[in-house]
């Protein structure tokens, strides 16, 4: 049997982002955006080659590091390429799953994988030296990097995108009906959430440049808006935005009813998220500081000990 695999492909992409149609179930709504598939493809296999030519280390590289970067690309990959897209199209809920999947899951798991030593090792040798090592060694992406990656720069990235395609009239709208505004929103999303958790995760060899107690700080910080903008949402007596009076809805819900849920979803557990990070700051700060005292006392110990020696 003959199976025209190109022109399935090119009919999934001709029908992406268009919802579910009548008398279709969400679970065949598949999409295959190139655009996306490609690049996830690309840098996973990049990543895995790296680790594979890397032999001589100069640290470790855990597998949970692997998991974690290899979870990440694939929640990517199912926020915007499965069902949940199509069911996004419907429901500003479920659309509100997606930008949550990207921002509080997709980013902290790709850093937490700590990409960028394997991802630069597994691009060919030839390459990496005439094209990007040149790049990297000029002072202005030195330069470039120290501000975007700056704590104020993240917190006012994180705060202006989310507000800006919440509260802006017609941005979001505009993004649910125009696939490359939508694209865009999407991408916006995730670039803020790496910015923000690049300030938490240590993603190796880079460092965030803030102290433990400082990230438990920054992280309180960064909470605060997706929580005021979500109680907005959530108390808001009318709906904010048209597109979803303008679709079938999959779930029982009113327009305000699904808006109600999309803001406690974008309040209640990034909250919770931004507490468990926290928390696991603050046990990292605890376990260092008793590495560092016990390190202290057996160097007070020592000295102690050849100066009772010497005598």
């Amino acid at each position: 049997m003959h199976v025209d695999v190109t022109g399935r492909l090119l009919e999934a992409t001709a029908v992406a982002h268009e919802g579910v149609h009548a008398g279709q179930s969400v679970w065949e709504r598949w999409n295959f955006d190139p655009e996306l598939v490609i690049p996830v493809l690309l840098l996973t296999g990049l990543y895995v080659r790296g680790l594979w030519v890397w032999r001589n280390r100069t640290r470790q590289h855990p597998t949970w590091r692997t998991v974690c970067y290899l979870l990440g690309m694939l929640g990517l990959l199912a926020a915007v390429e499965s069902p949940l897209d199509a069911a996004a199209e419907h429901h500003f809920s479920m659309h509100m799953i997606q930008h949550e999947i990207l921002m509080m899951w997709v980013a902290p798991l790709i850093l937490l994988g700590a990409p960028t030593t394997p991802v630069l090792r597994g691009i060919p040798r030839g390459i990496r030296r005439r094209f990007v090592r040149p790049v990297v060694r000029r002072r202005e992406a030195y330069v470039l990097y120290r501000v975007v990656t700056h704590p104020v720069v993240a917190l006012g990235a994180f705060t202006a995108v989310l507000g800006v395609w919440h509260f802006a009239p017609g941005w979001y709208d505009a993004a649910i009906r125009d696939a490359f505004v939508h694209d865009i929103q999407h991408i916006s999303f995730t670039l803020v959430g790496v910015l923000i958790w690049w300030n938490v995760i240590d993603p190796k060899p880079l460092r965030s440049r803030l102290g433990y107690v400082g990230r438990m700080g920054f992280l309180v910080v960064a909470s605060t808006p997706k929580s005021f903008f979500g109680a907005i949402i959530v108390f808001a007596e009318e709906p904010l935005y048209q597109f979803w009076f303008d679709v079938e809805p999959l779930l029982a819900l009113t327009p305000l009813e699904d808006q109600e849920l999309g803001g406690l979803l974008m309040w209640v557990p990034s909250q919770m998220m931004f507490l468990l990070a926290i928390g696991v700051v603050f046990g990292v700060w605890a376990q260092k500081s008793e590495e560092r005292q016990r390190a202290e006392d057996e160097a007070r110990l020592d000295a102690a000990q050849a100066a009772q020696g010497s005598s």
